[in-house]
């Protein structure tokens, strides 16, 4: 369950910290432009002002759900207040390599896999982005962006070939605060030592920030909103940067092709980067704007798990959204992720639905089968293209309850020369509000059993896990959470 993107442990082994000569080479890299490094000197100033604002009140905050955006602001705030260098940087070294025609690899953390937000017909997604990383097919030249658990094999690979790495902390292996809690061979994982480009995330072995009293292991991932959102904070500026160079990019999706006077272009003059932190900031913090539906998806989930029954988590593609709640470090260990196709699911159940537009066709057929098998349904997403709600059937019309009110569909930034938005926040959002549904959902539990805590889920990756996994197993086959 807990390696659910298909690596057996055996395989981390053997990566010391030995670097070969193509290793050494890219520490003389240093590629960001002679005006970057002084572009975000009042950034840090000012984003210091803004970070003390969002941390002085988080012990003192109710709903404990409602904790877990803060920390995401905070971890981002600080990420953005040490980094911004690094992030610019790594999109003028993105859009150097696709101007020589080269591969941009995204091997970058999503969350529980690397292409949660990278689906297809992904709206807002800029079609330069190949996924995964293929040795058979990478070349000398190419770019990966590398911050989620890499097969030994794959990381020699690196060592052999002459390309451009953009690094960042993962939770599995040797470079995250926290390092000796991992199991030894893991913690021979290394990305650092491979990296022209490394961000620093402050990310910790542990992972979760949200502790309960009764549990050893926190709930609340913050991998995939806080990655989520450095991707798509690269991606801006890349795009902007090609756009300048007057080489438009293809972008995915069904949005119809931006034309006429009403189209908001956006500015070319200053980072994109910028823009597009802002704006998921605000809407970070308009999650508890919604805060009774929350609970109400929270109580539909409840009833069920305590009725006996089971609580899935539904995606189009199973390795976003469903992926994310299903068998993951921090969270609900009875959670259950299901797809387009599922047989699964009867009276007895409930189904949390994760949408990234309100009226995809397949989530709609899915929606009608879940009817169909009198399952209790709410959904967490978008409601709006181009921030109108759809006339016609949409998902969040047809559900128990509803959050996302404040999402919208497609991407953030009208671009010169695209033909669509590129950069959308909806994967960010949507990971964030299952976070914090699913930490409703454990403080309902504590108070509809007088004190019983519900089973999260830990790392395999960590020492501790030898134990804490069948004691979390254990719980759910006996009680049902």
């Amino acid at each position: 369950m807990i390696l659910i993107w298909g690596m057996s442990v055996s395989k981390f082994n053997g990566i010391g910290d030995e670097r070969s000569d193509t290793m050494k080479r890219r520490d003389t890299f240093r590629l960001i432009p002679i005006t970057a490094a002084g572009m975000f000197s009042i950034v840090r100033s000012a984003k210091a002002m803004e970070h003390e604002r969002y941390t002085k009140q988080p012990g003192d905050l109710e709903p404990l759900c409602l904790k877990y955006p803060v920390v995401i602001r905070d971890l981002l705030q600080d990420i953005r207040a040490t980094q911004s260098e690094k992030i610019i940087e790594a999109s003028y070294a993105i859009s150097r390599t696709l101007r020589k025609g080269k591969t941009v690899w995204c091997h970058w953390n999503m969350g529980h896999t690397y292409r949660s937000d990278i689906f297809p017909e992904r709206n807002g997604m800029p079609l330069f982005i190949t996924e995964g990383y293929d040795p058979k097919k990478s070349m000398d030249g190419d770019l990966l962006l590398l911050s989620f658990p890499m097969d030994i094999a794959m990381l020699r690979d690196l060592d052999k070939k002459d390309l451009f790495v953009i690094g960042g902390t993962d939770p599995w292996g040797g470079d995250p605060k926290n390092a000796e809690l991992i199991k030894k061979d893991i913690q021979e994982m290394r990305f650092r030592p491979y990296s022209d480009i490394w961000i620093e995330t402050n990310m910790t072995a542990i992972g979760p920030r949200i502790y309960i009293p009764g549990i050893t292991s926190p709930i609340g991932p913050v991998t995939g909103p806080v990655y989520m959102t450095l991707f798509w904070m690269m991606m801006a500026d890349t795009c902007r940067i090609m756009s300048l160079e007057g080489i438009p990019i293809a972008v995915a999706g069904d949005e119809p092709k931006l034309s006429g006077k009403d189209v908001q272009w956006v500015g070319m003059a200053n980072p994109l980067m910028n823009d597009l932190f802002d704006e998921i900031m605000r809407e970070l913090e308009l999650i508890g704007s919604e805060r009774g539906d929350i609970r109400k998806i929270a109580s539909m989930a409840v009833d069920t798990v305590l009725g006996g029954g089971n609580v899935y988590f539904y995606s189009r593609y199973i390795y976003s959204f469903a992926s994310e709640a299903w068998g993951r470090r921090g969270g609900l260990s009875f959670a259950k992720g299901i797809a387009d196709g599922t047989k699964e699911g009867t009276k007895k159940d409930c189904v949390i639905m994760g949408v990234y537009k309100p009226d995809d066709e397949v989530d709609l057929k899915n929606l009608d089968e879940f009817k169909k098998r009198g399952m209790r349904i709410a959904s967490i997403g978008p409601i709006t293209r181009d921030f109108k709600v759809p006339k016609g059937r949409a998902i969040f019309k047809e559900t128990e309850a509803h959050v996302g009110r404040f999402v919208e569909t497609y991407g953030t930034f009208a671009i010169p020369g695209f033909d669509k938005k590129v950069c959308p926040t909806s994967g960010i959002l949507n990971c964030a509000i299952l976070w914090v549904a699913c930490i409703e959902i454990a403080t309902q539990i504590i108070e509809r059993t007088n004190g019983n805590v519900p089973s999260i889920g830990m790392s395999g990756a960590l020492e501790m896990s030898r134990v804490h996994y069948p004691h979390t197993q254990n719980l759910v086959n006996t009680r049902g959470y």
